[in-house]
């Protein structure tokens, strides 16, 4: 939480943190809202010091949306970049390395500083490597599990309200999105629309992307992907592809609420029918995230109810990472991800050795999504995933956060 980074800034020995935030990122830059939440702040500098002050240095023209941060402001015109440029014969890095310079000594920032946020490393590095030059800190580039990423791994009770809330809108659209399948005819084995013509995982899309912006919710993109593209977990569907009866669909929805906050949630849909092959793979894939919800707790290292899973779908002869690190077929995936100002942060969940060690928390933030795949089969390429979200309370009790029902088959 973000109340753990003093704590953390001291157990790591860092004087301050500086959050980059160029212009055009917007909520990609997740370190960046972090600190300055659904406020248009579009570039600048978030620092903050050990004692907990923090500050966001920004353009004139957004001091306005600035304000709204509830941060301490320092307003960027205050400092004379033309004399700064004049007085480095022009020379844009040294410049912006000694406007950096003035700008945490003015903020009592010195010692050891750590950076983040979102930056073209072709700039960032010869920027970074100039600042160290002038002598005011020790830059330190934290690769894994640095102290944004740690703090962001438990969320406060105000961001999983949030993020509850966009659970909830994700929810609506996957519903809407299912009744208006329902609401189409069938020819030929495939869906039509009112003229005849087949309805298409593109024209699914469009709905969706509707409804999602009716709802005030963001997609960058998602999956809706029908028989042998399913079966390979992050195809996002072929938009020329007719919807046909009885093959399996994955719909992966990810989106971002208007608060900032991620959902991410997964259904498989048979519409009117499913193979038998298929309704056998999907009940063992809802027995899969039965056995990881009965397995969460805050004691055991994630990649333990990994490897739960994988034991299960290797006893009934699937094969799994564990087995076959290049297996295209079985359970080729890890078993879920935190998510949040993200759709991937931490904990991951994956097997032991691929990711740092972690544990589950009390405001742990989380999806579990266990599938199979077979994107080969003679039968028909398939896949089959399921994937809810959730969180641990104050207490360490699982909580879910989505309630969608699973069923395999979409009646027609």
């Amino acid at each position: 939480m973000k109340s753990d980074l003093p704590v953390l800034m001291r157990e790591r020995g860092l004087d301050a943190l500086v959050v980059f935030g160029p212009d055009g990122a917007g909520r990609a830059n997740a370190p960046f809202t972090y600190f300055v939440g659904t406020a248009h702040v579009t570039s600048g500098l978030v620092v903050v010091r050990q004692d907990g002050a923090t500050f966001l240095v920004h353009s004139s023209m957004e001091r306005d949306e600035a304000a709204k941060t509830g941060l301490r402001l320092v307003d960027r015109a205050r400092y004379d970049y033309p004399e700064l440029l004049r007085a480095n014969n022009g020379d844009r890095l040294r410049a912006d390395a000694a406007l950096l310079q003035h700008i945490l000594t003015d903020l009592g920032v010195a010692g050891r500083v750590a950076f983040y946020g979102l930056e073209q490393v072709n700039r960032a590095l010869p920027l970074l490597r100039a600042l160290e030059a002038t002598g005011g800190c020790e830059v330190v580039l934290e690769y894994e599990q640095d102290i944004i990423t740690k703090a962001r791994a438990t969320k406060d009770a105000y961001e999983i309200e949030q993020i509850r809330h966009t659970c909830r809108l994700t929810e609506q659209v996957m519903a809407e999105t299912r009744a208006f399948l329902r609401s189409h005819r069938v020819f030929d084995r495939v869906l039509v629309q009112a003229d005849g013509s087949p309805l298409t995982v593109g024209h699914v899309k469009q709905f969706v992307r509707r409804e999602a912006a009716a709802l005030g919710l963001e997609l960058d993109d998602f999956i809706f992907a029908i028989g042998r593209d399913a079966g390979v977990p992050h195809s996002v569907g072929d938009p020329v592809a007719p919807v046909e009866i009885g093959k399996p669909i994955v719909f992966d929805l990810y989106p971002r609420g208007a608060n900032g906050y991620h959902a991410d949630l997964t259904r498989t849909w048979c519409l009117g029918e499913a193979p038998s092959h298929i309704v056998e793979a999907h009940a063992l894939v809802l027995k899969a995230l039965s056995l990881a919800e009965s397995r969460f707790n805050a004691d055991e290292m994630t990649y333990a109810f990994n490897e739960a899973v994988c034991e299960l779908f290797e006893s009934h002869g699937f094969p799994t990472l564990r087995q076959d690190a290049q297996t295209r077929r079985g359970y080729v995936h890890s078993l879920g991800h935190g998510f949040g100002l993200a759709v991937h942060e931490s904990p991951a969940m994956s097997l032991k050795g691929w990711r740092p060690d972690e544990k589950l928390a009390p405001g742990s933030v989380f999806c579990a999504e266990p599938g199979l795949y077979d994107p080969d089969d003679a039968r028909g390429g398939w896949g089959v995933r399921v994937e809810d979200d959730y969180y641990l309370d104050e207490a360490g009790r699982l909580c879910r956060l989505t309630t969608l029902e699973r069923d395999l088959v979409v009646p027609l």
